[in-house]
């Protein structure tokens, strides 16, 4: 006999599913009874691509900092209601008809709201400048932040709630790495995804001595870095608990001594060259690592660069590793018969036992395919 479901996990459900399609009738539940009205409101502002609703909730003057003297609470209050009719039955519920909003501190409507927030995805800068103004952050509950930055507003004025889980930064980094990473490990100890998504670096960064950053449960991390031995940030990374790492590699030389980086490691993305990927796995010093997976973006690939990355590959981590995916971009790679490669892996691969291996070479590429037309689009 299947376990009833009580009222209130049954009222999640409704509101999981409204909450993703239908905003509209969740704001009209959320006014049918007091009972419902929390759970619903969670659910309307659970998930957040813009700081424009939360604007007539501000206090006058950060509001009236924020929009300036052209442009009136009216002015966005208009304009929202053509781009997203939901705002409209969002404030309904903040002051029904007939209720006067008692006399509060001045950011009391605001935090009633903010305190729902789990995800925000912006694709304007308003939270940076509204952190401002206030000296601390807006969302004691947030979850998942994507954190855009123009570089109007430095790093270091940056305030991140201890709740943070998940961090996505894309950012052109005007301070010491060692201070940025810092400051998100003290903000956010128990943080578990980052994303980072940097720019070039304005200007070298000089190495510093490395300590151990106090994150707690740091286990995945994605470095999309365009020169990563330029700006070490892996140093400073290495001391957090990470099992995950993807990383994008670039052509310079790297200047880290074998098996100094990321010892719990247990799963490894890489993209780019097969020479950089050779030096980057003896580089980890993990003897736990059991899953890696390579893209190679260099579309002169040859069978020799492969067999020299397998080579290393094994040599450090052969012990250890049980998944292996190669996926394998370039002309004069793909211009051979496949059943060669398969044949230079199986040579390699029948001194270990994998579970699982996959080796995909790309027929679609040519020779006026570029690395720079890959960069176009996101790669993951």
């Amino acid at each position: 006999m299947a376990k009833p479901l009580f009222i209130t996990e049954i009222l999640r459900v409704i509101i999981d599913e409204l909450a993703v399609d239908d905003k509209q009738s969740l704001a009209c539940l959320a006014r049918t009874s007091k009972a419902f009205t929390d759970p619903c409101l969670d659910g309307l502002w659970h998930t957040m691509d813009s700081f424009i609703p939360l604007i007539p909730l501000l206090p006058i003057s950060v509001r009236s900092a924020l929009v300036g003297e052209k442009r009136s609470v009216w002015y966005h209050h208009k304009n929202l209601k053509s781009h997203w009719s939901t705002l409209f039955q969002r404030l309904k519920t903040h002051s029904r008809s007939g209720v006067r909003v008692q006399p509060c501190g001045e950011w009391e409507p605001f935090d009633k709201y903010a305190r729902r927030v789990r995800i925000y995805r912006p694709t304007d800068n308003m939270y940076q400048l509204v952190s401002i103004h206030r000296g601390n952050y807006l969302f004691p509950n947030l979850r998942d932040l994507h954190w855009h930055n123009t570089g109007s507003y430095p790093m270091e004025r940056w305030s991140l709630p201890s709740s943070l889980r998940s961090l996505t930064i894309i950012e052109h980094p005007t301070v010491g790495i060692e201070f940025f990473l810092d400051k998100i490990a003290h903000d956010a100890p128990e943080l578990e995804t980052l994303d980072i998504r940097f720019g070039p670096p304005a200007r070298l960064t000089p190495y510093t001595t490395v300590y151990p950053l106090p994150f707690n449960r740091l286990e995945s991390v994605t470095l999309v870095f365009p020169d990563l031995a330029r700006v070490d940030i892996c140093s400073f990374l290495s001391s957090a608990p990470i099992t995950d790492l993807t990383v994008m590699l670039g052509n310079s030389a790297m200047m880290w001594q074998p098996g100094s980086l990321f010892h719990g490691l247990e799963s490894l993305t890489i993209f780019g060259n097969p020479a950089s990927a050779s030096l980057f796995v003896e580089y980890v010093g993990s003897t736990r690592l059991w899953g890696v997976h390579l893209m190679l973006l260099d579309e002169d690939v040859t069978l020799s660069d492969c067999q020299k990355f397998l080579a290393a590959l094994f040599k450090t981590h052969g012990q250890s590793l049980q998944v292996l995916c190669l996926n394998i971009n370039g002309e004069s790679l793909s211009s051979q018969n496949p059943s060669t490669i398969n044949q230079l892996v199986n040579k390699f691969l029948s001194k270990l036992r994998l579970h699982r291996r996959s080796v995909v070479v790309a027929q679609f590429m040519n020779a006026r395919w570029a690395q720079r037309d890959l960069l176009k689009n996101p790669l993951f």
